[in-house]
C-alpha cells in the first residue's frame, strides 16, 4: 500500500510539518523537516495562498473541536 506521506531522502523516516514564521518578514510558512534528524532534510513552503489555506483548515478544525 502506497501512502502520500513525504519521507526523508536520507533515512526514509516520515517528514514532520511545522508552522513557522520568517525572522524578518514575520510571514507564516510551512516547514517540512526530517522527524529522525533535522539535519537530514528541511524544506519550506512559502506559497502564500497554500499556506493561508492550511491555516484556515487548522482554524476550522480548532473551532469544531472546541465545541465538543
Amino acid at each position: 500500500m502506497k501512502t502520500n506521506i513525504p519521507v526523508c531522502p536520507i533515512c526514509s523516516h516520515a517528514l514532520s510539518v511545522r508552522l513557522a514564521t520568517g525572522r524578518k518578514s514575520g510571514k507564516p510558512f510551512l516547514m517540512l523537516i526530517c522527524s529522525q534528524d533535522g539535519r537530514h532534510f528541511r524544506g519550506f513552503i512559502n506559497h502564500r495562498p497554500y499556506v493561508e489555506q492550511v491555516l484556515d483548515n487548522l482554524e476550522g478544525m480548532n473551532h469544531s473541536n472546541a465545541g465538543e
